[in-house]
């Protein structure tokens, strides 16, 4: 029996070269998908596939008239008479089965001088030992074959085509507790797992052990996969405008506050608000609110049309910040509305604003949804609520947007800051501890 192994970049195209390389007999032994064990979540993955074939069956290249041996036509012929099965163009004789034989014997064509003299068929026996090594030869491919499918059938069933597939490292292993402790942190299975990979590969048994050089690593790995706008109100010359988006109840308004008090204090910029939130019981009354008390005039549009008349009134100011209604992430039909007030040719930035409390499902949704607006940055709210903060680098990883602000309370301006890579990752390496600075 031939055995090879072929890898593709899909399956279709993998079983194409399996039937070209080895015939349409062929037997798939097994099939996974290979995945680069670096760092690099993103990296692409490819198929493995092992497949046999008997080595007496014809190859590609030629036909099997054309390839057979004459050691392969004799077992192929012992074959044929085992199963009665003799193919047309070998010129052999076709089989019947003889009970008192117990082997299958060749039966003459009847012809007219066999009719009239009613000639006998008789059989030759062929070598007992021949046949008895082909019957053990296919009693073991259906072994085989029903082995391959057992195997199959009780693997299992959730194992996506793009799955990672670093191993689990065995249990209670330095690798295994590392890999424990970022699940710990909130951080999901996939993400662990990959980073414990990267441990593996990066460090020896002794530093994985040492709790001071794991340490050093995690904060080194964890802060390099972050991505952060350390900037998000720098404007140069020009006026700065932000739109702060995203789902109901996530903390839009109060945040849209916090960063215009921020401003007002540390730089003493000019601000205009705007806001097109005319859905919300006392969402224009709040914000007015807030204008009075910072000084900050407020203007309130209904249409796309309106927006860019507030935005010709407000061209003398340094920033303007535009509030919008909370919309649900199933409600298409309200954000592609959204999307019409928020065009391009107005150079509005947009900054999802997300509520760290969210599953992290309705989180991921969340982001696929709004991204049709062309989202900038995203802003987490109420980290303060959560006692593991591991989401924060999830969302990095799966959708590589880049934070601006966080928030931890309610009270304004304090409960704020610009986003930080050392600040986020003891975030997310101290659950439970809340904010490391104030």
């Amino acid at each position: 029996m031939q055995v090879k192994v072929f890898e593709s970049t899909d399956m279709a195209s993998g079983l194409k070269m399996v039937k070209d390389e080895l015939g349409p007999d062929a037997l798939i032994l097994s099939t996974k998908t290979v995945r680069s064990r670096k760092l690099g979540l993103l990296g692409k993955s490819h198929f493995e596939i092992t497949a046999a074939v008997d080595d007496m069956w014809p190859h590609k290249g030629g036909s099997a008239s054309t390839q057979k041996s004459p050691a392969t036509d004799d077992l192929l012929s012992e074959r044929d008479m085992l199963l009665g099965t003799a193919p047309e163009d070998t010129g052999h004789t076709p089989l019947t089965y003889d009970s008192s034989l117990r082997l299958a014997k060749p039966v003459q064509p009847e012809t007219e001088q066999n009719r009239q003299q009613k000639i006998p068929v008789t059989a030759t026996k062929p070598p007992q030992d021949s046949l008895q090594s082909e019957v053990d030869e296919l009693k073991g491919m259906i072994k085989t074959l029903g082995q391959e499918m057992m195997r199959i059938n009780q693997a299992r069933p959730s194992i996506s085509a793009d799955a990672e597939t670093i191993s689990e490292p065995p249990a209670q292993t330095p690798l295994f507790l590392l890999q424990q402790r970022l699940r710990d942190f909130g951080i999901n299975e996939d993400t662990a797992r990959t980073i414990t990979g990267f441990a593996k590969e990066s460090l020896t048994l002794d530093e994985v052990s040492d709790p001071f050089r794991q340490e050093e690593f995690l904060k080194k790995t964890i802060s390099d996969l972050l991505q952060i706008n350390d900037s998000p109100l720098c404007c140069d010359s020009t006026q700065k405008r932000i739109a702060l988006v995203g789902p109901t109840g996530v903390g839009k308004t109060t945040t849209l506050a916090k960063i215009a008090a921020t401003q007002l204090s540390s730089h003493g910029a000019s601000i205009g608000f705007i806001t097109i939130d005319t859905y919300r019981i006392a969402a224009v009354e709040q914000l007015k609110v807030y204008g009075d008390i910072m000084n900050i005039p407020v203007e309130v549009v209904i249409s796309p049309k309106q927006l860019e008349h507030a935005l010709l009134t407000m061209r003398d100011k340094d920033l303007v910040l535009i509030d919008t209604a909370g919309r649900s992430p199933q409600d298409t039909f309200c954000i592609d509305e959204l999307g019409s007030f928020l065009q391009p040719e107005l150079f509005i930035e947009k900054h999802l604003v997300l509520s760290a409390t969210t599953r992290e499902t309705e989180l991921f949704d969340a982001i696929q949804r709004f991204s049709i607006l062309g989202l900038d940055n995203a802003i987490i709210t109420k980290i303060d609520e959560c006692t593991s903060l591991g989401v924060l680098l999830d969302i990095q990883i799966r959708e590589q947007i880049p934070y601006s602000f966080v928030t931890n309370g309610q009270k304004v301006p304090e409960d704020i800051m610009k986003a930080d890579k050392k600040i986020l990752t003891e975030l997310i390496m101290s659950p439970g501890k809340g904010l490391p600075y104030e």
